[in-house]
């Protein structure tokens, strides 16, 4: 027995007793689309042709029932289809329970979209029959499908989303060992704020102000470093590489804590006077 599914579509209650052309029409084709496009396609045919057995209008709701049918006769595609069906029913039965399904991919997206924005005007209720299962999809349900695509599409275009930029300015870090980029003497350091490991690239200026470089693992290993120049970040907005225009050293200062407990940061005012001078300022 081929496989077979029906779907009825009834008007909206406020668009009158009976559908538009135009929306009973597409919203047909664009549910029969979106079951087409869950077929396992093998090179760029597919193998399956779903072919209109039965239609009618018992109005004001119209009724398809399609079948499926092998392109090739000679080839069986009855399991083939049965997979569809089942994979495009527990789709829809997912999606108006307001979860984007994994398996529905970018080819089902768009007519899926389509038939679930009419089902919020111009369609009153869509019904798909398969065997004696029916999903019944209303515009409540209908929103709650489209509204989890929407989410599910936000989600991606977030994940999708370069970062990557280049900008000036200076870097505070840590020297812990030498390398070379693109054939270029470099530094490999750790940035101060987020102890990323980055590659900071030397300039020839930058080369022979930090000396010989056959010394630097020696001299510079576990010093603090001031790099300026371009700053290249990466695609998760991360900062990946310093072209060190300048370099200064920043040794460390060992403070003592009574010289900091005795400092007089107010000066003889109160903590009160001593704000409202700072905001005057």
């Amino acid at each position: 027995m081929k496989q077979a599914l029906t779907i009825t579509v009834y008007p909206a209650s406020l668009s009158g007793d009976y559908l538009s052309v135009s929306d009973a029409m597409r919203q047909m084709l664009d549910l029969v689309d979106a079951l087409a496009s869950f077929e396992s396609v093998e090179g760029s045919s597919r193998k399956i042709v779903w072919r209109l057995v039965d239609a009618h209008t018992n109005s004001p709701p119209f009724t398809i029932t399609a079948q499926a049918y092998p392109v090739d006769p000679v080839v069986s595609v009855s399991f083939e289809a049965q997979r569809t069906v089942q994979d495009f029913t527990a789709a829809m039965q997912t999606l108006i329970q307001g979860v984007m399904p994994s398996w529905i991919d970018d080819d089902s997206i768009a007519p899926i979209k389509r038939f679930l924005r009419r089902n919020q005007n111009a369609v009153g209720r869509t019904e798909i029959t398969i065997d004696d299962e029916i999903i019944s999809i209303v515009p409540s349900t209908a929103k709650l499908a489209s509204l989890a695509i929407a989410k599910s599409e936000i989600v991606l275009e977030a994940e999708a989303l370069d970062l990557r930029h280049t900008e000036y300015g200076s870097v505070e870090c840590i020297v812990f060992g030498i390398t070379r980029w693109n054939n270029k003497p470099a530094l490999s350091v750790l940035e101060r704020l987020s102890g990323d490991k980055l590659t900071c690239v030397l300039n020839e200026d930058v080369a022979e102000k930090l000396g010989n470089s056959r010394k630097w693992e020696e001299v510079w290993q576990g010093r603090r470093l001031l790099a300026t120049g371009a700053l290249h970040y990466g695609q998760d907005g991360s900062l990946k590489r310093i072209d060190a225009e300048d370099a200064d050293d920043l040794p460390f200062t060992i403070v003592d804590l009574h010289e900091l407990q005795s400092l007089d940061i107010l000066q003889g005012r109160s903590v009160s006077e001593h704000l409202q001078l700072l905001r005057e300022e």
